[in-house]
């Protein structure tokens, strides 16, 4: 038996009847660069987040980047509140401002994988005595939502803005709220692999803030709200239409694929029976765990992952190097971070993906269980 880790020529073959058509139209039309095509699957996404503006933007790290340059913290001095455990692209979106005095403090993970929200207001107390500004970047790890109307409290309380990565999280909801409800600005990758995928690189920017929209559309199109007069220091990040096409397609399925996978989780969840392997659990908080990645520990990774490769189930770590010590953020190593550490040691990542049949999930979860 052959299991896809994730499954995209699938999703494909559904959407393909009504989406070839208009992919047809664009092509047709020569509207190669923003149009039509471009604000319709921003209109789309806007009112599936429930918010007032989105904005295509070239891929989920530029959308990270943007948002941050958004507030215009030029000739001051910022901190970045991260969590440790998450991808690189996080840290690098704020080293690559290009303007002002941006540092980022490493904040280590909870239980459940995300920013440790106790662990969070101390560090914040130091930085608003010792920076003009403040950025809190909760990152939705795995589709698991991180507990908002905390950090919207801990924002309010120390005066710090708010920017949400929901790169894995597309859908997810926490107290039936949907992520992106309570940041100034709400970042998501459209990376192939994600809940909600392009043909290629993508990303996407929402927000209420009419300021911060129009900041973003200037910034993604080199700082030039109009040809020829740039206002900042911009950048070519501009969605290309032919992925917004195929992205507005796809959405209308977005939820139906993340109830699937919820599923398939609880299949796993219920199935596994290992002693060498913890399964995932949900915070009291969750209203949907949108499971873009299922992660399992495990004290013996490498052997589980022989095992279960000689069976025919791939597997994937995220992440194994974890941000502080990665060769361009060694000095943030000052913090432990001893959550995160550990469990880079210890990840494991299943199959997950709406299109697993059962025959497929009980097969991984018997291998696993096989497992001695």
């Amino acid at each position: 038996m052959k299991i896809l880790f994730n499954d995209l020529p699938s999703q494909w073959r559904e959407i393909k009847d009504k989406c070839s058509p208009a992919i047809e139209k664009l092509l047709q039309s020569g509207a190669y660069i923003g149009g039509e095509a471009l604000e319709g699957f921003e209109k789309s996404f806007s009112a599936y987040t429930g918010k007032k503006y989105a904005a295509g933007i070239s891929n989920g790290t530029d959308a990270l980047k943007l948002a941050v340059q958004a507030f215009e913290f030029y000739d001051t001095t910022t901190n970045v509140i991260i969590p440790a455990n998450t991808y690189i692209a996080d840290a690098l979106a704020v080293a690559h401002q290009p303007k002002g005095n941006f540092e980022i403090t490493l904040i280590d993970c909870d239980e459940f994988f995300q920013l440790d929200l106790k662990a969070t207001e101390k560090p914040l107390i130091s930085s608003r005595k010792k920076y003009d500004n403040c950025i809190i970047m909760p990152v939705h790890l795995y589709g698991h939502p991180v507990n908002m109307r905390i950090v919207k409290s801990l924002a309010d309380k120390y005066d710090c803005r708010i920017i949400e990565d929901a790169s894995q999280a597309h859908g997810a909801r926490s107290q039936d709220e949907m992520v992106g409800t309570h940041g100034d600005i709400c970042a998501y990758s459209l990376y192939p692999g994600k809940s909600l995928g392009a043909m290629g690189d993508a990303g996407i920017v929402t927000t209420n803030n009419e300021n911060y929209y129009h900041k973003i559309c200037e910034l993604r199109n080199y700082g030039s709200p109009q040809k020829y007069h740039n206002n900042d220091i911009g950048w070519n990040n501009r969605l290309d239409p032919l992925q917004a096409v195929f992205l507005n397609h796809k959405l209308v399925h977005l939820d139906k694929w993340n109830l699937k996978k919820g599923e398939i989780a609880a299949e796993y969840s219920r199935g596994i029976d290992s002693p060498w392997i913890t399964t995932p659990t949900n915070d009291t908080h969750v209203s949907r765990n949108v499971y873009h990645i299922y992660p399992i520990l495990t004290n013996r990774r490498e052997e589980l992952q022989t095992h279960l490769s000689d069976q025919g189930v791939p597997t994937i770590i995220h992440y194994p190097i974890p941000i502080q010590k990665s060769e361009p953020f060694k000095h943030l190593n000052e913090r432990p971070n001893p959550l995160t550490c550990e469990k880079a040691e210890k990840v494991l990542s299943l199959p997950m993906h709406p299109y697993l049949r059962p025959e497929e999930v009980e097969h991984i979860i018997t291998a696993i269980n096989k497992f001695q």
